[in-house]
């Protein structure tokens, strides 16, 4: 009888604990889709705001802020006066910020490059640390036309949007595990 509870007991609890140390040993730093968006790395969520500002891109992924925009349902789609409202204020972001975001561009189009050619992370935010002053000085800007974006939705869209959003990666512990 003891026997029986016991392994009745044991097993669930054994399964428990290999399943939560599994858990606790995955890796927990940024997807690659997000840490080689870079519009996202230096300004955070605003820097989907700047999907399509920097023109065309080469390579598999955009690092325009694109990769954190997930797809409004049917149901919830944008209108098309909502586009052409969205369209307008990247237009004007990009008409008034020309230069700062062709340097930009040109900033990651060189830590992409360094990326798939091997760099490690620490090289290739050598990289991105190049363009911290134009960061800083489009940061406000960005920040602006996010939010000027997000006045464009609807609530509900508004709503949808902030349940689905895309995980944002945790910060690594430091030290050994």
């Amino acid at each position: 009888m003891f026997a029986t509870v016991t392994k009745r007991l044991a097993i669930p609890a054994l399964a428990a604990t290999v399943l939560l140390t599994a858990c606790e040993l995955t890796p927990m730093g940024p997807t690659a889709a997000y840490s080689d968006d870079y519009a996202l790395v230096v300004f955070g969520d605003a820097g989907a705001a700047l999907e399509g500002t920097m023109g065309p891109q080469d390579g598999p992924r955009p690092f325009d802020g694109r990769t954190a925009r997930p797809q409004l349902p049917d149901s919830l789609a944008l209108t098309t006066e909502q586009l052409d409202a969205i369209a307008a204020l990247r237009e004007a972001f990009r008409t008034e910020h020309a230069e700062e975001l062709a340097a930009l561009k040109a900033i990651f189009d060189e830590a992409r490059a360094a990326r798939q050619s091997g760099a490690t992370r620490d090289e290739v935010r050598a990289i991105l640390a190049e363009g911290r002053p134009i960061h800083e000085a489009l940061r406000e800007d960005v920040q602006a036309l996010h939010e000027a974006i997000r006045a464009v939705f609807t609530d509900a869209q508004r709503a949808w949007l902030a349940a689905h959003r895309p995980p944002r990666p945790r910060p690594r512990p430091m030290g050994p595990r």
